[in-house]
């Protein structure tokens, strides 16, 4: 009785690993590196549009940020996005940024640029959102 009832546990194991559902791949993950991360507040999914390339510099005593927006799915994607700019001490610089739309195609990136409003600006976080299109 034991043996039967071992054979049926195994079967029962085979049958259940045969139907389990597959795991999912993670998500597209935001930015390609912890770093870049750090600058994003992400209002919401991306819906498979990434972060990879992050820069910025001083012109003329003002920061200067640009970024590349890669969508690596096949669908177009409508991303949402602007500028949070800070001083040294961590507020808030300017009345803040209108959300400006942006549509990435299938498999292609974009480039965004802002300028801070004047020197008193010190960093930046750029908000983003998405939708499917």
């Amino acid at each position: 009785m034991k043996q039967i009832s071992k054979q049926f546990a195994a079967c029962a194991a085979l049958v259940a690993a045969c139907f389990a559902v597959p795991a999912m791949a993670d998500p597209i993950p935001n930015a390609s590196s912890p770093g870049i991360a750090a600058k994003l507040i992400v209002r919401g999914t991306l819906e498979g549009v990434q972060v990879t390339d992050l820069r910025s510099q001083r012109k003329n005593d003002v920061l200067v940020v640009q970024a590349e927006m890669v969508n690596l799915t096949n669908r177009d994607v409508q991303v949402y996005y602007r500028f949070r700019w800070t001083d040294a001490a961590g507020m808030q610089v300017g009345d803040g940024e209108v959300w400006k739309p942006l549509k990435i195609l299938g498999q292609q990136s974009q480039f965004i640029k802002g300028t801070a409003y004047g020197p008193q600006a010190n960093d930046f976080k750029i908000e983003m959102s998405a939708e499917p299109r």
